[in-house]
């Protein structure tokens, strides 16, 4: 009898190993991917020297780990359990994601520059001499809005809510963050801004008044960026600015009726805990946006300079009923949509940008409070050193 059952066993793990490695190598069964971004391991080369020197016995552990078959399953399989019983998430263990009691998640950094103002700016931790920095970038936006003003091109800074101000009361009450907050990105640009006379729209604080007063979700609660009805209020909003900054008539937007569903984007920050079941939550309140016909109206062309908030605007509202052109340099480094609505990207050292700048009506550097540390990302840099060029061959012709 025992052995039977030795053989059985035996026989179960052979079939097992055999299935793990018919999969491997076939990929039979097809599963959606895990979330996240991962370094990927390169498959070794086997040879002789490589095994002699163990050095291909310590790169294919790596790419096992990667490539194993079933290995979406089983590691969501796994995730699932360790949440359901024990709470726990392999991203906070990490440091991708943290979650709080009532099962709000946030970006570290993000808790970090609430309690700390300790974002990264420039690959180092924010410090005192980066004032220094925030200020250069200050006066080189008063110096390419003077210089664009001939062109009639406008530059415009939008300061965008992050989540840990919106909703701070969902973030961890007892963390390990104590120390002494300084001035943040945040605290600077909104206050520099106005006394350097540089055109800007202040969302971040828009949002904050209006918190009390909305009957929707300003940020989801599993996920990083605003809600689909706050980029619809934030355009509207932009699009209301800009009438206003150019003394002209735009096609406006109405916001349609409320329904309740969970969007993809919804749960960015949750995705990257690769569960089987979604946490539970409230759906969030969402609408579709629409654009008022005006046969009055102009059709002006924005190019954007931003973070990721601005997708969000981008996907909710029917941003080609309202301008003739949305190039999107996302961190100043991919371009998309520079050629009309088609999903074109570029990077932006292949742009004139200079003469992207000049054709365009509005200008908008639209960051989120985290991001602001490195607002325009060398943008003003480059383009204070095209203009400086053009104007020096414009002397000597």
């Amino acid at each position: 009898m025992k052995s039977r059952t030795q053989a059985i066993l035996f026989a179960l793990t052979a079939v097992l190993l055999f299935a793990f490695t018919l999969q491997q190598a076939t990929g039979l069964f097809h599963f959606n991917k895990l979330e996240g971004v991962v370094e990927t391991a390169p498959r070794p080369t086997f040879n002789a020297e490589s095994f002699c020197h163990r050095s291909f016995q310590d790169s294919i552990e790596p790419y096992l780990k990667q490539n194993y078959g079933f290995r979406e399953p089983l590691t969501r399989l796994y995730n699932q359990t360790q949440w359901a019983f024990f709470r726990y998430a392999q991203v906070v263990e990490d440091q991708r994601i943290v979650i709080t009691d009532d099962n709000w998640i946030f970006e570290p950094w993000t808790v970090e520059e609430y309690y700390e103002g300790r974002a990264y700016c420039n690959g180092e931790y924010f410090a005192d001499h980066l004032l220094e920095h925030f200020e250069a970038e200050a006066q080189r936006l008063l110096q390419i809005q003077k210089l664009l003003e001939p062109y009639g091109t406008h530059l415009f800074v939008a300061l965008l809510p992050g989540k840990e101000q919106l909703c701070a009361e969902h973030l961890p009450k007892n963390t390990r963050y104590f120390k002494e907050k300084k001035t943040t990105a945040y605290d600077f640009y909104s206050k520099r801004l106005d006394e350097l006379g540089i055109n800007n729209i202040n969302l971040a604080r828009y949002f904050m008044q209006m918190k009390d007063a909305a009957d929707f979700p300003l940020f989801p609660q599993t996920g990083t960026h605003w809600s689909n009805l706050a980029a619809i209020h934030a355009a509207d909003t932009l699009i209301r600015y800009m009438e206003w900054l150019s003394d002209s008539n735009m096609v406006n937007l109405l916001v349609g009726s409320t329904f309740q569903r969970t969007l993809k984007p919804d749960n960015d920050l949750e995705s990257l805990m690769n569960l089987i079941w979604p946490i539970r939550k409230k759906p969030n309140m969402l609408a579709k946006a629409f654009s008022i016909p005006d046969t009055t109206a102009v059709m002006p062309r924005l190019l954007t300079i931003g973070d990721s908030f601005y997708w969000n605007i981008l996907n909710f509202t029917p941003v080609w009923d309202v301008f003739k052109g949305v190039p999107y340099w996302y961190y100043y480094s991919t371009a998309y949509f520079n050629d009309d609505d088609l999903m074109v990207t570029h990077h932006t050292s292949e742009l004139d940008v200079l003469q992207e700048v000049i054709d365009a009506d509005f200008v908008m550097l639209s960051y989120s409070t985290v991001s602001l540390y490195n607002m325009s990302n060398g943008f003003s840099e480059a383009l204070l050193r095209e203009m400086k060029q053009k104007q020096e061959l414009t002397t000597v012709n």
